[in-house]
């Protein structure tokens, strides 16, 4: 079980890591791009000792985003090499990866491109299917990952705002694509009508309005159950309403509504 990184976006890497061992997690996942960013290798080095001291992996780093500044011929800017090195040097296993490209093949070039300079170091690339972003749904998803050699990242929000369900989560897990699963709740769980996206509002929904596991109508127990047990599953919780809580309560908190599903 693993804290990813948006449950402690207001707090540096090391708090993230320090209430992740005290709430009883397995690993972290960690924002290198921004607010977990470490600015230097001698940095990465001491946060990768402490991890390593209290018994914690560093499962994935993130985000690298495809998005118009990439060259046509798919080749990764220096931005997406430094994290690749800063996620290798710190020994996550992933790489975390979104496509703002509207063009569904220069996305499957850029994550080929990514694939190919991921392997040298280590690290599987994880492409995170969004409504708005390229691919939009688990289909589109595998398809992906099927021609370039990434893995499936399910946010299980993302999963059910697309009106994907359990078929559409074990077709990713038989295909062998599955990276791993993110987890949070939410009020409702509805679908949104993808030719007529309200960006906006399911960005804040995903950045601002997640609730605890188990806390909201997501059906998280039956597409836990799709996946084998020994998926890595990251609690992202992304929530405004538990900014109050110091850094350890949270990561408390989400550790024992997390293990109350999984």
């Amino acid at each position: 079980m693993i804290l990813a990184a948006g449950c402690l976006l207001d707090h540096d890497a090391p708090t993230l890591v320090r209430a992740a061992a005290a709430a009883g997690f397995d690993g972290v996942g960690l924002r290198l791009s921004g607010e977990h960013a470490l600015p230097s290798d001698r940095r990465v080095d001491e946060l990768r000792r402490m991890a390593d001291d209290l018994g914690l992996a560093i499962h994935d780093a993130e985000v690298i985003r495809i998005d118009r500044t990439w060259s046509p011929t798919s080749v990764p800017p220096d931005s997406a090499r430094r994290l690749l090195e800063a996620a290798a040097r710190i020994g996550a296993t992933a790489i975390l990866v979104v496509s703002d490209l509207p063009d569904e093949a220069r996305t499957g070039e850029a994550v080929a491109a990514l694939v190919e300079a991921a392997a040298p170091l280590g690290l599987h690339v994880g492409l995170e299917y969004m409504a708005w972003t390229t691919p939009a749904t688990p289909v589109g998803a595998l398809a992906m990952a099927v021609a370039t050699g990434c893995r499936v990242v399910a946010d299980v929000l993302h999963h059910v705002r697309v009106g994907a369900g359990v078929d559409e989560l074990r077709a990713v897990v038989d295909a062998g694509r599955l990276g791993w699963v993110q987890i949070c709740d939410a009020a409702t769980a509805e679908a949104v009508e993808l030719a007529d996206v309200d960006r906006d509002a399911l960005v804040r929904e995903a950045r601002h309005g997640r609730l605890p596991p188990g806390h909201g109508a997501l059906p998280l127990a039956e597409l836990l159950a799709a996946v084998p047990t020994d998926t890595v599953v990251s609690v992202e919780v992304q929530s405004d309403e538990l900014l109050g809580l110091a850094p350890h309560e949270r990561a408390r908190l989400l550790a024992s509504t997390t293990r109350s599903l999984v």
